[in-house]
């Protein structure tokens, strides 16, 4: 019976294989403006703990969504005992983790746990309600995923002060223009696509790049992060004009990753200079 639960591991695996890049560019940009600007004795086991506690909430989100939808009658009960022990395992070990951060003194990370695991429970729920791949339950879930921002910045830093939520507003800022602009691509792949939706995804990028500007201007983030903001922009033009279809979507994934990566590597980098 543990053999069978145990072999059954590919059930964690999201199947929106763009959120590993909307969890760990938030990461790493929350633990990489922390180690250029305030990094603490302690930073990098705070980080490597902070990590294991993120990916183990983020990981859970599946097998609690398939455990949800097995209790309602819509799914195979055989799958039940594998999704309750890896959403059980999984929520665990994020919970060993935090308590891993609580004895390094990172408490303040704690304040995060409620809203992670909220939206955790709400986006499994909206899945079971309105079925997968909805844009609302997409939104609402890649901004409780730039929670993994504050919380590798604090992990790091040791402490919870302004700058921490203002790495989520970015990265969440950032995160909802990439899950618009994938769904466009996608759409206009699958001819779903309409003039409306291609409107909205540079209204969308138009309204970050003020929004940063703005926070720039403000002194709340540094001058550069416009520049990558106003290169997404510019993409998202070109591409609501052109409409150009998708070749190659696991190539397309790869891309955006990189995309990701790139906007994470420019912002630190805008932080330590």
């Amino acid at each position: 019976m543990a053999t069978a639960v145990l072999s059954k591991y590919k059930l964690i695996i999201p199947s929106e294989h763009g959120s590993w890049s909307l969890t760990l560019v938030p990461f790493i940009i929350g633990a990489g403006v922390a180690a250029a600007t305030s990094a603490t004795p302690g930073a990098a086991l705070g980080g490597l703990l902070c990590l294991l506690a993120v990916m183990g909430v983020f990981l859970s989100r599946q097998p609690v969504t398939l455990w949800l939808r097995i209790t309602r009658g819509r799914g195979r009960r055989s799958q039940l005992p594998a999704a309750r022990f890896w959403s059980l395992a999984l929520l665990a070990a994020a919970g060993l983790a935090g308590l891993g951060l609580l004895s390094l003194g990172r408490w303040p990370v704690m304040w995060l746990a409620l809203p992670a695991v909220a939206v955790l429970l709400l986006t499994a729920a909206l899945t079971q309600l309105l079925g997968p791949r909805q844009l609302s339950t997409e939104l609402i879930g890649v901004v409780g995923l730039a929670l993994a921002a504050p919380a590798a910045y604090i992990s790091v830093a040791g402490r919870i002060d302004a700058l921490a939520w203002v790495l989520w507003a970015l990265t969440a800022a950032h995160n909802v223009i990439s899950i618009l602009y994938v769904r466009l691509r996608i759409d206009e792949r699958h001819n779903r696509a309409t003039p409306q939706m291609a409107a909205w995804v540079v209204a969308a990028h138009v309204v970050c790049l003020i929004a940063a500007v703005g926070a720039a201007l403000a002194g709340w983030l540094p001058a550069l992060i416009a520049l990558p903001m106003a290169v997404l922009l510019v993409r998202a033009i070109v591409i609501a004009a052109r409409r150009p279809l998708v070749e190659d979507v696991k190539r397309f994934g790869f891309t955006e990753m990189g995309m990701g990566l790139a906007f994470a590597a420019v912002v630190i980098a805008a932080f330590a200079l």
